[in-house]
């Protein structure tokens, strides 16, 4: 299959590979979003006078793990193995060797090796600043276990200022993960991304043989289905109370965002509460979410699942182990799945994308004037006693612009953008401009010189 996507980071990958000065690369990301897949396509173009070791860490004894990494160093080289029993030993030998010529050592699910033995970080850092002036060995640490990666740049931990190149993978955007289905119509695109979100891995599973519903009741509806495996090793990977992990979700994903709404019944203690949102939080699957414009009013803050697949899997999936063992996938979709998907849970997420291709559009330079901070807008209507907020709003320097998303059969019209704009003026608010995203394009009545308007088909243009 064809490499997608990460034409960035894969240029930053090789520009790397093919300086003529040692570099210490750091990759890391959650499970199957791709981080050995980019090291080896960017491998590819390594010179052919370079030597490569590539070794992928087992879930293993230390010893174990040296000895399959000696034997990885050995036949890159085409020497007698050599059992080094320590980590110094191997970096000596192998920076010596980088010396004369160029080496690429690349260590994957470097955690696997390291375990909870810190030591370990110690004497890359040791080697790394003996042998950095005087080798050209390009050192690449791969891993997925987010806790222990990410310890690898904390202020206090041996390795921290070491990396030349610290590489954070996050999931594919919803353009990008479209690319793993080209053929597809937009609305076809919208409802996968809405579903399986932008794991590589995930989005490598569908079939193109099979309509999207078709691919959702193979892949995530019958009991114990592929996909519903994954998101169980994920969560086991990294946590060791799953069921702490599966109340936090399935309650965020019902709209109970809020710290204390989340606690009310919580059945452990505030502490372990606090350690699995942030476990959670630190492994990319949620994230705290603040207004726009109350960033600092914790009253306002909430937290919400980012990735698509854990979200359809706990607002549909993860409550009704019965129904889904009793009912054939067909129907458990027509019955449980259909209506809510179609009239809130697309409409949420067509919010998400809309947000997705504004930050797209301005990184490319394509907005001005360019915006520094995008998110949900909070408002206090005293009149009427009720609190409210505007899904999508932008900030620069000229003020605030509010983006209405609707996810409907019919085009926008003239009405709803009246609607919009009376609403911010009773408020008192002070957008100096609107915006609107509508599925189905818009009416003849709509003056897209007086406003910003975006359909389907220009988000994926």
């Amino acid at each position: 299959m064809r490499f997608i996507g990460r034409q960035h980071e894969l240029a930053v990958i090789r520009q790397k590979l093919a300086s003529n000065r040692s570099e210490s690369l750091l990759v890391y990301g959650r499970r199957r979003v791709g981080k050995s897949e980019l090291v080896k396509e960017a491998l590819k173009d390594v010179a052919d006078d370079s030597i490569v070791i590539h070794y992928v860490c087992r879930k293993s004894s230390f010893a174990q793990n040296m000895s399959g990494l000696s034997q990885a160093a050995a036949k890159a080289f085409d020497e007698p193995f050599i059992k080094f029993e320590g980590i110094d030993q191997l970096l000596r030998y192998v920076y010596g060797k980088a010396t004369r010529q160029k080496v690429v050592l690349f260590i994957d699910e470097y955690p696997f090796l390291r375990g909870d033995n810190e030591a370990i970080d110690s004497e890359f850092q040791i080697a790394i600043d003996e042998w950095q002036h005087e080798s050209c060995l390009k050192l690449i640490l791969c891993g997925s276990y987010m806790d222990t990666m990410q310890k690898l740049v904390d202020s206090s931990a041996p390795l921290f200022g070491r990396f030349t190149e610290i590489m954070k993978l996050k999931p594919f955007d919803y353009y990008d993960a479209a690319q793993f289905f080209p053929a597809r119509t937009n609305e076809e695109k919208m409802l996968l991304y809405s579903v399986f979100g932008g794991i590589p891995f995930y989005l490598m599973q569908l079939d193109d043989n099979l309509s999207p519903v078709e691919n959702i009741q193979r892949l995530l509806i019958p009991e114990g289905a592929m996909l519903e495996n994954e998101i169980r090793l994920q969560l086991t990977a990294e946590l060791s109370k799953e069921e702490n992990a599966n109340y936090v979700l399935e309650n965020i994903a019902r709209g109970v965002g809020r710290y204390s709404d989340i606690a009310r019944e919580f059945s452990g203690s505030s502490g372990k509460l606090s350690h699995t949102l942030g476990k959670l939080e630190g492994m990319g699957l949620i994230a705290k979410d603040s207004p726009i414009n109350a960033s600092s009013n914790k009253r306002q803050h909430r937290y919400i699942i980012c990735d698509n697949l854990l979200d359809f899997y706990y607002t549909f999936l993860f409550r009704e182990t019965t129904a889904r063992s009793a009912m054939s996938s067909e129907a458990f979709f027509l019955k449980k799945v259909e209506e809510d998907l179609n009239n809130s849970y697309l409409p949420r997420k067509f919010e998400q994308v809309a947000a997705e291709y504004l930050v797209r559009q301005n990184r490319a330079g394509n907005i001005e004037p360019p915006f520094s901070a995008i998110g949900r807008y909070v408002y206090n209507d005293k009149a009427r006693r009720k609190n409210g907020e505007f899904d999508v709003v932008t900030q620069d320097e000229k003020g605030y612009i509010s983006y209405e998303c609707k996810y409907r059969k019919e085009p926008l019209g003239l009405k709803v953008v009246h609607e919009e704009e009376w609403q911010a003026k009773e408020l008192g608010l002070n957008f100096y401009g609107f915006g609107f995203f509508s599925r189905s394009g818009f009416t003849n009545d709509v003056d897209a010189e007086a406003y910003k308007l975006i359909d389907l088909d220009d988000m994926y243009k």
